[in-house]
């Protein structure tokens, strides 16, 4: 019995372990519990995945459709809807091609401004308050527009509705990116997208961030020459995730 209640709670520590680092890649919670859920099952419905993993059963339907639309879930026609894991490595493919995208672009911008001798101009921060700050700092700052793009931006509007309506109030343009269910202010404009494996700000064009998509950390710029750069690389990757 004490050697069959190890293996149980090396199981949860597995399970907790996959489903905190399932985040970094810009899933919430109770889409990461339902996908290792899925993957340990390999083929259930929404109610064993809802006991298994202890999320509420409406929940694991919305956490099941947005997890079907990013690709991670493959659904079966029928009454009760069935659902299946994709393959691991093959989401591990894909997470590697758009990762090996963006880090290549910007490793294009470092060479760029090193063969300049260019000082260095992005500077890192740890911490998600840390980063939500910063992030309300390029809120204070703009003047004209900014554009917040972040698969995590309940949290930012939790953290930052006071300078978000202040922007408003200024007249500055706020366009926000986000994904489903994301809550967002009435008078922003709103573009929902899936697949957002970034959080972008990017401040009348003279300020930028890019970030993890759970604000753990980021890199930013106060350069206008850098951040016209990543206004650029923005474009692109708005283009291609229509």
């Amino acid at each position: 019995m004490e050697e069959t209640g190890e293996k149980i709670s090396e199981l949860s520590e597995e399970f907790e372990f996959i489903s905190e680092r399932l985040q970094q890649f810009g899933l919430s919670d109770y889409q990461a519990r339902t996908y290792t859920v899925l993957v340990a099952h390999g083929v259930a419905d929404a109610e064993t995945i809802a006991s298994t993993a202890n999320i509420p059963r409406t929940s694991v339907y919305k956490s099941l459709d947005t997890l079907h639309e990013k690709g991670y879930v493959v659904v079966s026609e029928g009454r009760p809807r069935v659902y299946r894991p994709a393959e691991p490595l093959e989401l591990k493919s894909r997470l590697s091609r758009k990762l090996d995208e963006v880090f290549g672009r910007l490793n294009t911008i470092y060479e760029v401004l090193s063969e300049k001798g260019e000082p260095q101009l992005v500077y890192t921060i740890h911490g998600k308050e840390k980063v939500i700050e910063k992030i309300g700092e390029f809120l204070r700052k703009t003047r004209e527009d900014i554009l917040i793009s972040s698969p995590s931006f309940s949290d930012i509007y939790r953290g930052l509705k006071k300078e978000l309506q202040n922007a408003d109030k200024r007249d500055v343009r706020v366009t926000i990116v986000t994904t489903a269910g994301e809550k967002v202010p009435d008078f922003a404009n709103i573009e929902r997208k899936e697949n957002l494996i970034a959080t972008d700000v990017i401040s009348d064009g003279q300020r930028a961030l890019l970030g993890s998509p759970q604000l753990e950390t980021c890199g930013y710029t106060d350069n206008p020459s850098l951040a016209e750069h990543l206004v650029d690389f923005m474009d692109i990757l708005m283009k291609r995730a229509e």
